[in-house]
C-alpha cells in the first residue's frame, strides 16, 4: 500500500471521526433540550394540578362553612356541589361514613335538572321538585351539619395526590 494511501484513508477516516462527533453533540444537545422541555411540561402540569386541588378544597370548604350560615344554601343544594367536589378531589372520601349523606343526598336529587335546565321548567314542574327537596332537606339537614362542620375541619392534606 502506498503511504499516499495510508494519508489518504486516515484523513477519511479523521473527517468520519469529526462528524461522528459534531453528530452525537447534536444529537446529546436534543435529547438534553427535550429532557429540559418534558421537566418544564411536567413543572407546568404539576402547578396547575396543584391550583386545581387548591381550587377545589378552597370551594368545598367556603359551601361546607356556608351551610347552615347561609339560608339560601339549601341542604340539597350544599350536597350537589360538595357532591360533586368531593367526586373530583378525592371520591373516596365520600365513602367515609362522616360524609356518605353527602353522596346520598346528592344520588337521590340527580334527577332534579339544574342551571339552564332548571329555568326551563314549567312553575309546576319547578314546585314539584321544590317540594321534594323540601322534605329531603328537612330529614337530612343535621346529617349533613354534621358532614360540613367535618370537612371544616378535615385535614385534606392527608389524601394521598
Amino acid at each position: 500500500m502506498s503511504q499516499e494511501l495510508l494519508y489518504f484513508l486516515s484523513i477519511v477516516a479523521f473527517g468520519i471521526c469529526i462528524y461522528l462527533v459534531i453528530y452525537i453533540k447534536k444529537k446529546y444537545s436534543l435529547i438534553h433540550n427535550a429532557k429540559i422541555l418534558h421537566q418544564e411540561q411536567d413543572e407546568k402540569a404539576q402547578l396547575r394540578y396543584e391550583e386545581q386541588r387548591s381550587y377545589l378544597i378552597e370551594s368545598i370548604t367556603i359551601i361546607a362553612k356556608a351551610y347552615g350560615n347561609d339560608d339560601k344554601l339549601t341542604c340539597t343544594e350544599a350536597c350537589m356541589r360538595l357532591s360533586t367536589l368531593l367526586q373530583t378531589l378525592a371520591p373516596q372520601l365520600l365513602e367515609k361514613p362522616e360524609l356518605s349523606v353527602i353522596k346520598d343526598v346528592h344520588l337521590k336529587t340527580e334527577h332534579i335538572p339544574i342551571k339552564e335546565k332548571w329555568k326551563a321548567l314549567s312553575k309546576q314542574e319547578k314546585w314539584t321538585f321544590t317540594k321534594e327537596m323540601a322534605v329531603l332537606d328537612q330529614k337530612y339537614q343535621e346529617d349533613v351539619l354534621s358532614a360540613a362542620q367535618y370537612l371544616i375541619t378535615y385535614d385534606f392534606k392527608l389524601l394521598v395526590h
